[in-house]
């Protein structure tokens, strides 16, 4: 029987944060996946955000491949990124980071094509960092550290923070037949601090208490509604040299550039577009190792 995430309302989030801090604290112990509510962000902000998305990706393939391209390994989430079969496409991916970082400027689709990306999709992601903010501040208390605790490793402004937002689409399977099994991302767990995606938090700096879990995007069921698929995903990084390590040391200390040179060699099984090496990547699930919680 599958296990329904939780529902956690951050509205009125000053007076009641000790009761959102732990029902925060239970789901990420628990199976690390949890719905907010009263995150207070406008649906019309989040719909003109899916609106661009679209508009993006309905872009013919040249303008979109003319873009950068995504490098794990070096910590350039910035630009397009394709997973493309001869089966058919996966799904792709557009990846923007805050104009702090130089190269954003080139990374950034015309402004002929799309007047108004650049300005919703900023908007969108200054929107959504304060929800994330409250959202660690109460990991940070929960874990014994300082409410501002994740504060200085996720600011924006400084160019050693690569806190992204990546546009989804996953095409139709209409007319397509794909071998059972086939997955449109591996089972894989993200190396942010904390992922917010509109349709977990990472493990290094709570010594394996709060779970950064396994999950993947699977091809729909015979039933399933075929059609094209969107999503946004909200992805909070520490600064790329700040040591990373839990309150009781249980875990060796690490630095996001350190941990993404490791993780991204791997991420190349999963995009690749030889059959062979994909399908080799559907048995291999990537990320950190899970660590038993003591507690």
């Amino acid at each position: 029987m599958a296990c329904r995430p939780p529902i956690v309302d951050l509205s009125d989030f000053d007076r009641r944060r000790s009761e959102i801090q732990k029902q925060l604290m239970d789901a990420a112990q628990g199976t690390g996946f949890f719905y907010i509510s009263g995150h207070g962000i406008v649906q019309s902000l989040i719909d003109e955000a899916y609106g661009q998305a679209d508009s993006f990706f309905q872009l013919p393939h040249d303008a979109k491949d003319r873009l950068p391209k995504v490098d794990w390994a070096a910590c350039k989430v910035r630009g397009y990124e394709l997973n493309n079969l001869t089966d058919g496409t996966l799904h792709e991916s557009m990846m923007q980071a805050f104009d702090v970082h130089e190269d954003m400027e080139g990374a950034w689709p015309p402004e002929s094509m799309l007047p108004d990306y650049r300005a919703t999709t900023v908007a969108f992601m200054q929107a959504m960092h304060p929800v994330a903010q409250r959202i660690l501040s109460c990991f940070a208390t929960g874990l014994g550290f300082s409410p501002d605790f994740f504060e200085k490793m996720t600011d924006i402004s400084s160019p050693e923070n690569h806190t992204f937002l990546q546009y989804h689409k996953y095409p139709s399977t209409e007319g397509l037949k794909w071998k059972p099994g086939t997955n449109r991302i591996t089972a894989h767990t993200d190396e942010s601090l904390i992922t917010l995606l509109h349709i977990g938090p990472g493990s290094m700096l709570s010594d394996g208490l709060l779970k950064s879990n396994y999950h993947r995007v699977r091809m729909p069921l015979p039933g399933e509604p075929q059609g094209d698929r969107y999503s946004m995903g909200y992805f909070v990084w520490p600064a790329l040299h700040d040591k990373l390590q839990g309150k009781s040391g249980k875990t060796s200390a690490t630095t996001m550039a350190e941990y993404m040179k490791q993780k991204g060699k791997i991420f190349s099984y999963s995009f690749s577009p030889d059959i062979d090496t994909y399908e080799k990547s559907q048995q291999y699930a990537f990320g950190p190792p899970q660590i038993e919680s003591a507690a």
